[in-house]
């Protein structure tokens, strides 16, 4: 981040810029409208003159994101050549502590953010399928904040941990505030690798992800209001184990066999070790005497068992 400014206390570096989109809307039975947005954004940091290496950053800007010719389409499949591009305020603090830790390296990073979002082009999902409404008709925010370590937990290898927790809501024609399709709450993952300290070369790693479910969505045309449903909560846990046999740190005789690889690993990992039984989407199916309709989770894969070979020449 340039430039940089030399203060008593510290080192101060800031990035300002703006962007500019232009596009224009035409096509046969469709009116020609032309749209023009910029987008402003800064950023500055603050590096102490601390013992301790520290970095403090503060973003903000105004985002505009033109709209794709899907979100263009409503739910009849009418073209809006007026559809404007969704705003959204983004405030964003975080910083990044870099120390030593049992004599290795580790870096804890933090990050809170707040966004308000205006013009929303509000949609639903049911199972795959996406449909805009295609006029701008809402509002939203989001906020949160994530925590995330990493470091060499086992010398020589590179592990982290994280933690999130996220809440985003919109308000549909002053209907109220409801859950969106990607408010998933609190989030949890780990990656941790491993070596046998004798066989080096013998590598396994571990990881773990937990999220909270997000809304379930509701039937195309339907009201959301009243499908405010949520998916089970996604587990998840892989394993993987690899040898090395020959990679940059490795050098072998010119009548070796293994000579002629740059590179070269054989290995297996367990997807879903558990065989957790996650969901994505819900298929929504009506009954016909009824009228009512029913979500169908649909899974995701179960378990899967994969061997990899890895080769370089």
């Amino acid at each position: 981040m340039e430039p940089e400014t030399d203060l008593k206390f510290g080192n101060l570096y800031y990035n300002i810029g703006i962007r500019a989109h232009h596009w224009i809307v035409s096509g046969r039975n469709v009116e020609k409208v032309s749209h023009t947005i910029l987008s402003p954004r800064a950023q500055i940091a603050l590096k102490p003159n601390w013992k301790k290496d520290i970095l403090f950053r503060l973003s903000t800007g105004l985002y505009q994101q033109p709209p794709f010719y899907r979100e263009l389409r409503d739910s009849t499949g009418k073209i809006n050549p007026n559809v404007k591009a969704q705003k959204s305020f983004h405030a964003v603090a975080s910083n990044e502590y870099s120390f030593l830790l049992w004599e290795r390296p580790f870096s804890l990073t933090s990050e809170a953010y707040y966004k308000k979002l205006t013009q929303v082009n509000s949609y639903t999902l049911e199972d795959v399928r996406i449909r805009y409404s295609a006029n701008n008709n809402a509002e939203a925010y989001v906020y949160g904040a994530e925590v995330r370590l990493n470091g060499a937990f086992v010398p020589g290898t590179e592990s982290w941990i994280s933690l999130g927790y996220m809440e985003t809501k919109e308000n549909r024609n002053n209907q109220g505030y409801i859950s969106r399709p990607t408010d998933q709450r609190f989030k949890m993952g780990i990656l941790f690798q491993d070596y046998i300290p004798n066989i080096p070369d013998l590598k396994m790693y571990l990881n773990l992800v937990y999220n909270t479910g997000v809304p379930g969505g509701s039937p195309s045309y339907a009201d959301p209001y009243i499908f405010q449903n949520r998916l089970r909560d996604y587990k998840r846990a892989d394993l993987g184990i690899s040898y090395i046999f020959a990679d940059k740190n490795k050098t072998f005789d010119k009548d070796h066999w293994l000579n002629a690889f740059k590179n070269l690993s054989v290995g297996f990992e367990i997807f879903n070790m558990f065989n957790n039984q996650n969901s994505i989407t819900n298929t929504w199916v009506r009954d016909i005497d009824s009228k009512n309709e029913y979500a169908v989770p649909n899974y995701l894969t179960s378990r899967v068992l994969n061997l990899r070979l890895q080769m370089r020449l």
